[in-house]
């Protein structure tokens, strides 16, 4: 087949490979690109080819097999590949529940601190304030910041311990 031949029926031959590509479930890009490898491949054998129904005849089985190639690429990819499978960091319902029980309490238990420790608790962990900047906000001394804070971190933490029985 000369040149002008291939070049005359060459339109009409990628439809075929793209329309067969796409009968195996292939999506459009990808029955594209089967098509674009099909016609590179006829362009390279194009000296051997006999006539215009050999041709599209190649392309078609072609075009076949590399959808079908395609096809099986996809299909064999193991779960293991899969991070949406491996990566699901939701926690499961029964540890949500107690991770969320255990919320409530610590925020029920830090509300019922008396207001003075309660306040500086929060500054320090909340707002992140060091005693210093905690001390001349309440107008107070930078010792008895750190003893307040102490104070209400130790009734936490004996409560936390009688509630898990340590």
């Amino acid at each position: 087949m000369r040149q002008t031949e291939f070049e005359q029926i060459a339109r009409s031959t990628r439809a075929k490979a793209v329309a067969t590509a796409l009968a195996y479930s292939v999506g459009k890009e990808e029955a594209e690109d089967v098509a674009q490898e099909v016609m590179l491949k006829l362009w390279t054998l194009h000296g051997e080819i006999g006539n215009r129904e050999d041709m599209e005849k190649l392309a078609v089985c072609m075009a076949r097999n590399k959808a079908i190639d395609i096809h099986r690429r996809h299909s064999l990819q193991s779960i293991d590949d899969r991070s949406d499978f491996l990566d699901n960091k939701t926690p499961p319902p029964d540890m949500d529940m107690e991770m969320e029980e255990s919320r409530a309490w610590l925020l029920k238990r830090i509300a019922g601190l008396p207001p003075t420790e309660y306040q500086i608790l929060r500054l320090r962990q909340v707002e992140r304030k060091t005693n210093e900047e905690i001390a001349r906000l309440l107008g107070m001394e930078k010792t008895s910041v750190a003893t307040l804070l102490s104070r209400a971190r130790n009734k936490i933490l004996k409560d936390f311990q009688q509630r898990m029985g340590i």
